[in-house]
């Protein structure tokens, strides 16, 4: 999904002006939308990679989501209007990203831009894809033992490809911090389940076994 789909090349530049939008370059390792910006902020990435990311108070990381070209970020705590305390986004590639203002993007204008009700239309479509990410995070962490948290994994990704090969786009300490697990432990688990038949792989190419 594209926040400019069916809006027409000419009107894109009226809209970006409309909605405030402006962009920021941003280099690998740098967090983006601190608790120091306007809650009304979102953004949407333009080009590399951003990890959605939480830590609480002893210092244990979780991913919640990795976030690419088209994905939007911000946007449920601009919808809620709440600032956001718990949550940070990483650049783990250099990225640029399309910042603009939530309350000119749900709002028409006074100049009632025809375009703008097309705009609103894309972004309700692109935060329900969000929401779609996070049940299926729910799906995987709530499964009780490690093997299942890491096939519900594995069996989405394929899914998503469409094949039983695939390339999981995180390493293993996000992979861990994705599931909610340790590291040794998984690393452990998985090379148990290789052994066992079920999967196969190098480095972040995985092949399903049981899908064959």
């Amino acid at each position: 999904m594209d926040i400019f789909e069916n809006v027409a090349k000419e009107d894109r530049e009226a809209m970006l002006k409309c909605i405030n939008a402006h962009e920021k370059v941003f280099r690998k390792g740098d967090f983006i939308l601190s608790s120091d910006d306007s809650p009304m902020l979102m953004g949407i990435i333009q080009d590399g990679c951003v990890h959605m990311v939480t830590e609480d108070m002893w210092g244990a990381r979780s991913l919640l989501c990795v976030l690419e070209p088209g994905d939007l970020m911000g946007e449920t705590f601009a919808c809620a209007r709440e600032e956001n305390y718990i949550i940070e986004y990483q650049a783990v590639s250099d990225c640029r990203v399309l910042f603009m203002d939530f309350g000119r993007v749900m709002h028409t204008c006074d100049m009632m831009c025809s375009f703008h009700h097309r705009l609103i239309e894309n972004m309700v479509k692109m935060i329900a894809a969000k929401n779609l990410e996070f049940i299926k995070k729910i799906d995987v962490i709530s499964k009780m033992h490690m093997r299942e948290k890491i096939l519900t994994l594995l069996s989405q990704f394929a899914a998503a490809e469409g094949s039983n090969v695939f390339e999981l786009p995180m390493g293993r300490v996000k992979m861990a911090e994705y599931l909610c697990v340790d590291r040794s432990s998984m690393t452990r688990e998985l090379a148990k389940m290789q052994a066992d038949g079920l999967i196969d792989f190098d480095r972040n190419r995985f092949t399903l076994k049981s899908m064959e």
